[in-house]
């Protein structure tokens, strides 16, 4: 009996997760409508109330089934909010509602959230298991975010740096910067970035080398940007402000939580800076500035943070791997 109940909490919490996905992913009720306004708003799922409220709900809905916290129930306690939330994220990924990117960044937190909220709801309702207490708790996240709307987006700028020594000449390395030849797949390691289904770099192209130039960076899947050099010192710096038109991104390029130059998050420059430290050997420097406006920054920083720092060290690779094999040929050359 009690495990049919355990399980039973289980397919609850996964359906209020769903309903919930659907509703939010809704932003409003445009068919529902007072007098020309949308009778009751959710604003999306890049909310606090979805990302930190739903999950928590959810673990109180396994915790509502159960019944006593025993020894034998401790298990079961831990494990069904975790099982509810790894159904959520992925019923809503097979079917295609959520991208890789966003999952796997929502996981962490969903994860806290529904085992926080599973741990302190057997206590709760080991009290008090009256159906209108969980009626109030189903209903909280809804009712918070029309108040959570009126705080607005938290816009905030972060700066990522990345180092790597290459043992090439300095005209090496600005060659391999400058311009980007055809990047092929086995050049690409397995980085997280890609993992998670950010497409791949393939090429840039410069048409000057000076303040002003137009440099165009090309990925996979037909997404590319386009870079105006702002600060260039030859052999030493190359800087360049970015500029992405969401609507010429195609739209299975990236996920639309994460799409650069939307509401969300948007890259506005990059910097390569050469530091000589003897004739064959320089530190390549690469750093970008990018924003984020999310009402959570503090985490979704992080994971900009961590994914910008992988696709910058891939470049970093990929240019010290070229630059070493020039230099290795040009020694060849002059012998």
């Amino acid at each position: 009996m009690n495990s049919k109940v355990n399980w039973k909490g289980l397919f609850y919490g996964i359906a209020y997760g769903l309903a919930s996905r659907a509703v939010f992913a809704l932003e409003d009720f445009r068919y529902l409508r007072t007098e020309g306004e949308p009778l009751f708003q959710t604003y999306g799922l890049m909310t606090m109330s979805f990302m930190f409220l739903v999950p928590f709900v959810i673990g109180l809905i396994t915790a509502y089934h159960q019944d006593t916290v025993t020894s034998s129930r401790k298990i079961a306690m831990i494990t069904m909010p975790f099982y509810a939330v790894v159904g959520l994220i992925g019923i809503s990924v097979i079917s295609g509602k959520e991208g890789i990117i966003c999952a796997l960044m929502a996981l962490p937190v969903f994860l806290f959230m529904a085992l926080l909220g599973g741990l302190l709801g057997v206590h709760f309702f080991e009290r008090n298991r009256s159906k209108a207490h969980v009626s109030l708790w189903l209903i909280l996240p809804f009712a918070l975010a029309p108040l959570e709307n009126h705080l607005g987006l938290t816009e905030r700028i972060f700066t990522e740096h990345t180092t790597i020594i290459i043992n090439a000449s300095e005209q090496a390395v600005w060659d391999n910067i400058t311009r980007v030849s055809r990047i092929s797949e086995t050049e690409n390691n397995g980085s997280l970035f890609q993992f998670m289904g950010f497409p791949r770099p393939i090429e840039a192209e410069l048409d000057t080398v000076a303040v002003g130039g137009i440099r165009k960076a090309i990925f996979a899947r037909g997404l590319f940007f386009t870079e105006r050099v702002t600060q260039m010192e030859p052999q030493r710096i190359l800087a360049f402000s970015i500029e992405a038109d969401p609507n010429s991104i195609p739209p299975k390029a990236l996920d639309e939580h994460v799409l650069v130059g939307g509401k969300y998050f948007d890259v506005l420059e990059g910097r390569y800076e050469i530091e000589k430290i003897n004739p064959n050997q320089i530190v390549l420097h690469l750093s970008s500035q990018f924003r984020l406006s999310t009402r959570f920054n503090f985490y979704s920083g992080l994971w900009s943070k961590l994914i910008m720092r992988d696709i910058q060290e891939n470049i970093l690779k990929i240019i010290k791997q070229r630059s070493e094999t020039y230099q290795i040929k040009e020694a060849a050359n002059k012998v």
